[in-house]
């Protein structure tokens, strides 16, 4: 039977003059449908709708039970619960259409068990900061995905935010590092900081005697400053760092396009001072970076800013042997990508001291002031001009030193095909002979003809007669390649003849 709705709309075309096929195909449901209810008044539809028996009517005292007991029970439960006490399989949206009529019927509704919220004062300025981590997924310029992680820091009292990026999972030692720097962006430690149960942070809540992971429990011990844990399924706690990881995701993240994790960095920074904290927050009415300036004052000094401006900043080493830093490109010795996959970096004094992670020196350059800039050092690069000062000695020593000015010119002004050139003056020497080759370059050189391809026509149009090496001889000397065969007299042939 079809719900009033139905029968009400076939009444109301019936009346506009409308067949029983035109209404069964303007509603969708089958003729037959349509012819039931065609001279039905609305009397006999409610009496049939009120007799008609419904396939749980079986189960409805427990069912009410059930739902008068749990007032938070679901017909997803009452439908596993009769499968499971019962042996009763009924269709998931059956069950739901009947326990919402038995709701309404007996004026039983659904309740949710729902968190109470309350506002909470704002805190004083430098006590509190408050961090998370976030993760995106991002188109890259090749055309492909890359999912990026970050970690998102916020003043609770200012709403002054800070946040840093990279395409790798975060690890203790990536935190601390991060944290640092956020406290060198804002100039100062604040009082305490609140995580979540995070693995990165801590190893165990340990009935509330935390252990801290290691690197993190040290880092607490430099700065001197209080970790505040939230509870387990309570991210509500840390509210305010959970709007900021929002923030990041749909104002900056959204449609932006990956190129590598320094540009995002990048952008990012400058996002904080175009947008992140310089839009009026909702809350406070006010501009994060404004109010900042009177919460630094409440910030704890660091150590040595100096220091944890610079320590342990890494950097991934690109395919081109370079890395990345202040929006340019610093060269690292050829061969480090594939025995380096990151480095750390030192910027120190105008010097970017590069060394591995372990803390071995590979390199330093002088700080570029530009942007965009690529910052080579010469002796990173292939030595490739030893090995064609040795090839245009060979070739040299092959020519008996005869044409000195000719190589030479061959190797300085035609620099980029130098090693082509010699080749080709090489095989040259093969296949005419040193003679005829040194005649032809003679030959070039007085009509100034400067080329290793003017030679080869030369020799090629002068019909010089290319040296054909004899076959390979055998030895004479060695008997084992002289094999004498037997000789049979005549007579022997005459004999097999005579026997067929």
């Amino acid at each position: 039977m079809k719900g009033y709705r139905v029968y009400s709309q076939i009444k109301q075309l019936q009346e506009k003059g409308f067949s029983m096929t035109a209404i069964a195909n303007r509603l969708g449901v089958n003729r037959r449908t349509v012819k039931r209810y065609w001279t039905m008044d609305a009397k006999d539809y409610e009496s049939l709708s009120i007799n008609r028996e419904k396939l749980l009517d079986g189960h409805q005292d427990i069912i009410l039970h059930w739902l008068s007991e749990y007032p938070t029970l679901s017909a997803a439960q009452v439908c596993d619960w009769l499968k499971e006490h019962y042996g009763a399989t009924y269709a998931e949206r059956t069950v739901s259409r009947y326990v919402k009529e038995l709701r309404e019927t007996h004026h039983l509704p659904k309740t949710e068990e729902t968190r109470a919220y309350e506002a909470v004062q704002e805190l004083p300025p430098g006590q509190q900061m408050q961090v998370d981590f976030g993760e995106k997924w991002m188109d890259t310029v090749e055309g492909g995905r890359v999912k990026v992680r970050f970690v998102a820091f916020v003043l609770s009292h200012s709403r002054y935010k800070y946040v840093a990026f990279q395409s790798r999972p975060f690890t203790a030692v990536d935190l601390t590092r991060v944290c640092r720097q956020c406290f060198s962006y804002i100039g100062g430690i604040p009082q305490e900081l609140v995580f979540d149960q995070d693995g990165v942070v801590t190893v165990s809540e340990n009935y509330g005697d935390v252990i801290h992971t290691y690197e993190f429990e040290k880092l607490r011990q430099d700065l001197k400053f209080r970790i505040y844990l939230c509870r387990a399924a309570d991210p509500e706690t840390k509210g305010k760092v959970e709007s900021v990881v929002k923030f990041i995701k749909q104002n900056f993240l959204a449609n932006r396009v990956y190129a590598d994790d320094e540009i995002l960095n990048t952008c990012a920074l400058d996002w904080l001072d175009r947008t992140g904290n310089a839009k009026i927050h909702s809350t406070t009415k006010r501009v994060p970076a404004e109010m900042f300036l009177t919460e630094r004052e409440s910030l704890r000094p660091l150590p040595d800013v100096q220091l944890y401006a610079t320590a342990q900043i890494c950097r991934t080493v690109r395919k081109d042997n370079t890395i990345l830093y202040d929006s340019n490109r610093y060269s690292v010795p050829i061969g480090t990508y594939d025995t380096q996959k990151e480095v750390q970096i030192e910027p120190t004094n105008g010097i970017l001291r590069i060394s591995t992670v372990f803390g071995e020196f590979i390199c330093e350059h002088l700080l570029s002031t530009g942007r965009g800039m690529l910052i080579k050092n010469i002796n990173h690069s292939r030595n490739t001009a030893e090995r064609l000062d040795k090839l245009l000695e060979s070739v040299s020593v092959k020519l008996g030193h005869g044409i000195t000015d000719f190589l030479s010119y061959l190797r300085h002004d035609k620099a980029r095909y130098a090693r082509d050139q010699l080749k080709l003056i090489e095989s040259l020497c093969d296949k005419y002979g040193i003679e005829h080759t040194l005649k032809a370059i003679c030959a070039c050189e007085e009509l100034g003809l400067m080329s290793a391809t003017h030679v080869k026509d030369y020799l090629k149009h002068a019909r010089a007669t290319p040296i054909v090496l004899p076959p390979a001889r055998l030895p004479v000397s060695d008997r084992k390649y002289h094999v004498s065969t037997e000789k049979r007299p005549i007579e022997a042939y005459m004999k097999a003849g005579n026997t067929r």
